[in-house]
Parts: structure tokens; sequence; C-alpha cells
């Protein structure tokens, strides 16, 4: 113990004095500089600005390439075949360049589905920045021998790599797994775009968090549009970001504010819908940022068609957060050439005359025109630029159309990550610890079952420090069911913290967290909250792994408890695990006693796979015996907890004490029945379910949750699938009724299965 903690404890008193408060003012458009200025100030040089601009132009020789695949036009690769998504951001060129240009190697951007544009950016600003040896890593294939060839190569590379991922290529970043949509470069701190509107905001979030809670210098810069500044999971970003207890008393020394840029680029539409004067009540989406933070989170509107403009506001924001005051919402006001997609005909809904208006700013012409009125180059030297960028796209993409395609063998590669972190990096190794550990209490009959789970959270907190928790009401009140308590008191607040009542930036957050390198556990109340979280469970969660081809893990645990059984009612006694089966990526854990429930824990927060950790509410005051010492139950094994000659029953999380039960009753009658505990539901061992059907010839799948679209049936199926000749009866299922689950006493016992429903489903068999 080094040092103890004092809970913080709430002593609000009436205060009903009137008052008025009035919102921050947000500026717009107060950027007056151009190149001239910036380079009279020595932000930028000649050569910088020259950067600028072929930076741009990479983006938009990327993005017209694959307009004019399209139509048959891009002669390079006549005839080639392009298929996949064509969410282009020609027009907004500026905004990607001009964020990424202020930011370093390991600083960290996410992007919209739209991201083709922001990988290109923050890929170039990157390299750039990189030593002449990276420079050669990145292109082996390289035969230059100074800076600037090896410079050339590495930058046709990155958009090689970029564009045979369009293309659907191996060499492709993500390998082929992610296209357009889900393109990233994590070696360059790209955590990928995201076709789900807004769903990379909540993930860019807790990346900040990661650097808040390392102390990192890092900052993550959030590209997102217009359209998901409406959408749910982004204000739950946006209020995350803001909490008090990032800067206040509750942080005490470690008061610090997220490192986080909100960028929205606001091209004034979503799809065909118009921001403006249709579907939103404000003109300035910057003043969000008033709505969840006194000070209006630094919020200020800038010309997104002007690289300069972009790059100056996101220069004093990424200061801001490095300094710990951020988060910092920026809008740049910029504009879509083409359409939501080209099959998008956006004649119906804008005008030419409109579209000529915002044409007339172009960033790459506005810049290229300084660079000649600055005597930085001359014409001849700015065709000279447009020409060499046009042509490392074009050779970039004929290396690309004819790269390897990913092959079919390997259709489920980077599913799952498959491995586990034995070993912790020694900077985390030793963390601060606080108050004694809370002391469990035993019995003869063994452990509360929160009580081992609470053990194994203190083992790991204190094994590795890059294991985190939060949720709601988790810190010192000790979560609902109080399995949780005196962990905050044990590891400080900066390890164990409350969240506000949002479960989809609950996941989001850790989702970001996880990848940018943490190991957090997150906690959900209750099972039936899963649902306002799915997307970012499904969708991110799940899939990231597949998605960057492997380029990241998710580390990180889902707790949540899970049945009915209490009289809570039909919104929180749900049994959803069977949904999250069907979720490619998910490890789903459903353990039934203190032990497997304690040794399932620890492994899980060793996974570098998403794990979704299944509590049942009636085994929490359940006890059992828990070994001493250091042990883990390893994920994806089933395990035999009753052998008989007669019948087998296969059960998951409250219902394998029922079956325990049965087996008693049973024996009593003379029928001896083997029990198995899936423990895991994915992956699914099958193999002692398999020896015991042939052992016995006769099985009964039991489960709490409803029987329409359960599990039950997938083990069933597997059952009758791959023991079909070793069977004497059909197999048995045993649910709950396909309804909702009541909350009067007497119902809900009509409701759920039991025991006896278990053993007179063996004997039916017999």
């Amino acid at each position: 113990m080094t040092e103890t903690r004092t809970l913080y404890k709430s002593d609000m008193r009436p205060e009903f004095e009137p008052f008025t408060i009035q919102p921050p003012e947000v500026k717009g458009f107060g950027y007056s500089g151009d190149l001239a200025y910036e380079i009279r100030s020595h932000h930028l040089d000649g050569q910088a600005a020259i950067d600028l601009l072929d930076d741009m132009l990479a983006i938009r020789e990327v993005e017209e390439m694959i307009v004019r695949l399209r139509s048959g036009g891009y002669e390079p690769l006549s005839g080639f075949a392009y298929r996949g998504p064509t969410h282009v951001s020609i027009g907004q060129e500026g905004t990607a360049v001009g964020a990424s240009s202020v930011l370093g190697i390991s600083d960290r951007i996410s992007s919209s589905h739209r991201g083709h544009g922001d990988a290109v950016a923050k890929g170039f600003s990157a390299i750039r920045q990189k030593t002449d040896e990276q420079l050669k890593e990145r292109s082996p294939w390289s035969k230059a021998t100074d800076r600037e060839g090896l410079l050339a190569d590495a930058l046709e590379e990155h958009v090689y790599r970029i564009i045979a991922e369009l293309f659907g290529k191996d060499e492709g970043y993500c390998a082929g797994r992610g296209g357009g949509m889900h393109i990233g470069d994590f070696s360059t701190g790209h955590l990928g775009a995201n076709a789900i509107v807004g769903g990379s905001v909540p993930i860019a979030t807790g990346a900040a968090l990661a650097k808040r809670y390392m102390r990192s210098e890092d900052v993550v810069v959030c590209f997102a549009g217009d359209g998901a500044y409406a959408n749910g999971v982004v204000l739950e970003s946006l209020n995350w970001a803001a909490q008090y207890q990032w800067r206040n008393f509750l942080a005490g020394d470690k008061a610090y504010g997220l490192p986080i840029v909100y960028v929205i680029q606001n091209n004034h539409y979503g799809m065909t819908h118009r921001t403006d004067d249709e579907v939103m009540g404000i003109k300035a989406l910057a003043v969000r940022g008033a709505g969840f933070a006194e000070d209006g989170m630094h919020a200020e509107v800038v010309n997104g068609m002007d690289v300069l403009a972009v790059r100056d506001a996101v220069n004093r924001a990424t200061e801001l957060c490095r300094n710990g005051e951020g988060p910092v919402i920026i809008e740049a006001s910029t504009y879509r050439y083409y359409g939501h997609s080209l099959s998008d005909p956006r004649n119906e809904y804008r005008t030419k005359e409109e579209e000529e208006a915002w044409k007339a700013v172009d960033p790459i012409e506005n810049l290229g025109r300084q660079l000649i009125e600055n005597e930085i180059v001359d014409e001849d030297g700015l065709a000279e630029i447009k020409a060499k960028a046009a042509e490392r796209n074009a050779k970039a993409a004929v290396r690309a159309s004819k790269a390897t395609d990913p092959a079919p063998e390997d259709v489920l590669k980077y599913m799952y990550a498959g491995t586990v972190s034995e070993t912790v990096p020694a900077e985390f190794s030793n963390p601060t610890l606080y108050d004694d550990a809370p002391e469990p209490k035993i019995t003869d009959k063994g452990m509360l079952q929160k009580d081992a789970l609470r053990e194994a959270m203190i083992e790991e907190m204190e094994r590795d420090e890059r294991v985190i928790f939060y949720g709601e009401d988790v810190a010192d009140y000790g979560g609902a069911f109080k399995a949780s308590k005196g962990l905050m008191e044990r590891f400080g607040r900066d390890r164990v913290f409350n969240t506000p009542i949002s479960e989809a930036a609950i996941i989001g957050t850790g989702v970001g967290a996880a990848m940018a390198g943490l190991r957090p556990v997150v906690e959900l109340m209750y099972m039936d909250f899963a649902l306002m979280a799915s997307d970012q469970i499904a969708n991110q969660a799940g899939k990231w792994h597949f998605m960057s081809g492997g380029q990241t893990t998710v580390p990180m645990v889902i707790r949540c408890s899970v049945g009915a059984g209490k009289g809570y009612g039909g919104q929180h006694s749900q049994s959803l695990e069977s949904l999250f089966t069907h979720l490619p990526g998910l490890v789903v854990a459903y353990p039934s006693s203190a032990e497997d429930a304690k040794g399932m824990l620890k492994s899980a927060i060793r996974s570098d796979d998403p794990v979704l950790f299944c509590e049942s509410q009636g085994l929490y005051a359940a006890r059992g015996p828990v070994p001493e010492g250091e042990y883990t139950v390893p994920l994806g094994k089933s395990a035999v907890v009753r052998e008989g000659g007669d019948a087998t029953i296969v059960a998951w999380g409250p219902a394998v004490p029922d079956a325990l039960k049965a087996a008693e009753q049973l024996a009593a009658e003379g029928i001896e029945a083997d029990v198995i505990d899936l423990r895991t539901l994915v992956p699914l061992d099958m193999e002692p379910v398999l020896a015991s059907v042939a052992k016995t010839g006769r099985c009964v799948v039991a489960a709490q949750a409803i029987l329409s679209g359960s599990y039950v049936n997938e083990v069933v199926a597997r059952v009758v699938n791959e023991a079909f000749d070793d069977l004497d009866a059909p197999v048995a299922r045993i649910g709950a009724a396909n309804g909702i689950s009541p909350q009067a006493e007497g119902l809900e016992a009509a409701f759920l299965p039991g025991a006896d429903d278990i053993a007179n489903a063996v004997k039916g068999l017999i």
C-alpha cells in the first residue's frame, strides 16, 4: 500500500437562485492569412507548401481514378473492372491535408466512409517525417540512394497499397478485407475509415482516452461528416470527452482533458438531404460543443476549402490538446463535388450553379495560384508537380491491378487474433496501488461468484497496468451488484471510473482504447442494455481485426449481467447471449461456477480478441470453491462437470446448476447422466459433447434463453450433424418460454426452465 485515497461523497445542497447561462461564442472564418503570411511568419517554407499541394493532388488523383474507372475512362487501366464503393471526397482535400500536415507520426486519426483522402493525407504526412532508414523499410524494393528518391518511392508505395486495398488485393493495407470504406494504415496512425456514419467517433474518443491515460503527448484527430453530428453515439462521445472528471478535483494530480480534435467535415449534405435549413436546427455544427462543455470545447468554424486555414486551426487545436486543454471541435466548411456515391443523381437535389461556385474556391487551384504568386514555382513548375502526381498514381494503379488476389481458402483469415498477452511490457508491469484490496468472505461452501470475479479483476489489474475498468456506477458504488466494490480505492480513479449512461460510447471508447494500446474491461449493467450498443459491438469491436487485415487487435472485455429470476421484468431479465453468438469476431463466454468465473475472466482480459463476458445475475450470490494462487481457465474449452452413462445434458450459465440438480434427481431413479458445461459459446468446443453422446446415445441441451433463435438450436444441430449415427433418440431442447420475461413471481417461475424440466426431458428419451 503506497497511499490512501479519500472517497468522493456528494454534499449537494438545494440552491435555486435565479441565474442565466450565456453560451460561449463560436467564432467562424477568422483566418485572414495566406501563403505569403505563412512563409513570412515562418510557419511554412516553400517546400512545405509544395508538399501540401502534392498531398492534395495525391488524394484527387486516387479519387478521380475511381470515378474514371467506373466509366472506363482511366487510360492507364483501360478495361479494368473496378468493384466496390465509390464515396469520393473530391473537393474536401484541403481539410484532410491541412489537418494531417501538423500531426506527428504517432498522432492518430479516424475517418468516415469517405476516408481514402484521410488515409492518403495522414500517410503522406507521416512518411515525410520518417528517417531514411524508415523510408527504406516502407519501400524495400527501392533502389534510390538519396533522401529525395527514397521519399518519392515511399510515397508511391503508400499510394500503391491504398489502391491495392481499393482493388481488393492481398497487398492492400487491409489485405483486401476492408476496401475503401474501411481502409486504414495503422502504421502511420490511421485507425481506419468507418462505413457506419459516426461509428468512428467513439473509437477516436477511446483512443484519446488511452493517450490521456498513458500521458502521451500524442493527439487524436477525428474526421467525421456533418451527418454524423446528428447521430446518437457521436453526441454520446462529445459528452464523454467533455466530462468534468477528466479535469476537476476527481482527477487529482492527473487532471488532463482528452487530447482529441473533432474535425467536422461539413460538406453540407448527408446523402441527399441538406444539413443547412433542413435536417439540422443550427447553422454552425461547432456550436454542439457548447451543449457539452461550459467552455464550448474551444469550438470554431474554418474555411475547409483553404488548406492553410485548416492547418492553422488544427495546429492551434493540437497545442491545446497537448497541454491538457482538450477536447476541441473544428468545423470545416467544405464541399464534395460528386454525390454521396457515383450512383447518386446529384442534379436532383442541387444546382450546377452551386457546384460551380464551390469549384471556384477549389483548394488545389487556390494553393497552386499562391505558389505562383509567391514565386515558389512558375507555371511550368506547377504543371510538373501535377504531372508527377498523375504519373505516381498511374504507376501505383498499374502495379495494384497486377497484385495478388487474396486466396479463397483464406476467406476467414484475421477473423480472430487467437493470441493472448502473456508478457506485460515492463512499463506497465508495476502499477501504482493505493488501498488494500478487499478480502472475499470464504465459508465452507466457498466464495461468492461475484467475489471471484472481483478477485480476477484485482489480480489482472495488479499484473498489468494496461487494464482499466469503467462502466455505469462501478467506481464509488461498486456496481449494481457490488461486484467491483473496492476496485477504485485499490487502483485509483484513473483506472476505475464511472461513465455516463451511454452504452454505445462505453463500448466504442473501449474499442478505441484497445486499438490504442490498453486492455479495457467495460461493464454494461444489464445485457438488455447491450442492444443500445449493438452497432459498436457488432460493427466495431468484432470486426476491426478482420477489416484491418490483422493490423490491429481489439483486446477488450465486455462484462454484462444476464438473465431472469429476480423479478426485474422484460427489460432487465433477458438472456441475449444467442444474439451475440451470431456476430463473427466476438468471443462469447458464459461461466457457471465461481472457479470458472474467475479463471475465465482472467483469460478474457489476456485475450487479444474482444470477449463478451456473460455473468448470470442469479449466480452472483452462489458460492463455490476457488483455487488459491494464480490460475486461468482457457476460453473455448467445454468441461464435463458430472459423469454418467445413460444420457448427456449440455448447458451453460445458470442452466448448469439446474442440470446438476436434474442429474441428482435422475440418479435417484437409477439414471446416470453426463453434464457438460460449454462455458464458452464462441468458439464452441464440441469434442466433450460428441464423446459423451457417442457413449450415451441421448442428449438434452438446456439454457435459460427463450428457445426461438436460441443457441440451443445451434448445439442441437451440431449434435445431429456430427453424431447422428450415435443417437438412439431425438435431441431434446430446453429453454424459457417463447415470450417476454414477466415481473410477477409466479409468472416468472412458469416462464423459466428448471431442474424438473431437464430431468423430465431426459426421462422422455430413455
